[in-house]
């Protein structure tokens, strides 16, 4: 059975690169901003402590909450225990806020966004080989993992890869993002001309659970005009006296979408 073939009623997806500067970050805000635009329901969680993207960026537009996965137990107590209220909610929550509590009422999600921070990959291994992770929310909730491994030109980011797919197997989908950032296809060849991706891809088992793409460059002086503003895809879109700025975002926006279009089905979308 491919995973084609597969239906799953839920989904979490995965952003990560272990190499910081890889641009998972600007992945992480284009999906987000994508689930906005086509009004999916959602739960996003930040993992990024020391430089919280997508909180800073979106956290006046959905659902983000801060997950710390360096701290011993708190995958445990707060992502997992969360997860499952998200699924399942009891009537109501109570949630600390401010040093108040809040009570809080919503329907189910059968979507989720989990951005990580560089540098994780092994606490992450390490949790889905203790906690059986993806096995348990597999089985429990009928959720399917998307692991979205955005990478650079560098053999690192290459190496990162064989790493965490001999780790987690076809226990996962995986949806390699190739960062244009870095230049074009033929840029990639560390990548294209890996002896252990060559020898995964040549497996026809393995290789259907790997997906390829590819995320358009947007211009630096559009890039730093959002981040200099914290400003959303969407709101850099609205920038009416900044027209260069403007048609860039907007164009980007409909690049993206166009790239990632052939792995909705694995992204929620």
């Amino acid at each position: 059975m491919t995973i084609q073939e597969k239906t799953y009623s839920r989904r979490l997806v995965i952003v990560t690169g272990d190499k910081g500067g890889v641009g998972k970050s600007t992945f992480a805000r284009g999906l987000l901003q994508v689930y906005l635009d086509e009004k999916k329901e959602f739960i996003a969680f930040d993992a990024d402590t020391s430089n919280p993207q997508i909180k800073r960026f979106y956290g006046d537009e959905c659902k983000i909450e801060p997950l710390n996965i360096f701290k011993k137990g708190e995958i445990d107590t707060h992502f997992m225990e969360r997860l499952g209220k998200y699924i399942e909610p009891p009537e109501k929550i109570e949630n600390n806020e401010g040093g108040e509590k809040v009570e809080e009422f919503f329907m189910p999600k059968s979507l989720f966004l989990l951005e990580l921070p560089p540098q994780s990959s092994n606490i992450l291994k390490d949790f889905f080989k203790r906690m059986k992770f993806l096995e348990t929310i597999k089985n429990a909730y009928n959720m399917r993992t998307t692991m979205v491994v955005v990478i650079s030109r560098t053999i690192d980011s290459v190496n990162q890869f064989v790493d965490l797919y001999n780790s987690c197997g076809n226990h996962v989908d995986y949806v390699v993002v190739k960062n244009y950032f870095f230049g074009e296809e033929q840029d990639f060849r560390r990548y294209n001309n890996s002896p252990a991706l060559k020898e995964i891809k040549n497996d026809t088992e393995k290789s259907k659970y790997i997906r390829e793409i590819s995320m358009p460059e947007l211009i630096e002086h559009a890039y730093d005009y959002l981040d200099e503003n914290s400003l959303t895809f969407a709101k850099g879109i609205e920038q009416n006296k900044r027209i260069a700025v403007k048609g860039r975002v907007g164009a980007w926006m409909d690049e993206f979408k166009e790239s990632i279009n052939p792995v909705k089905h694995l992204l929620g979308w």
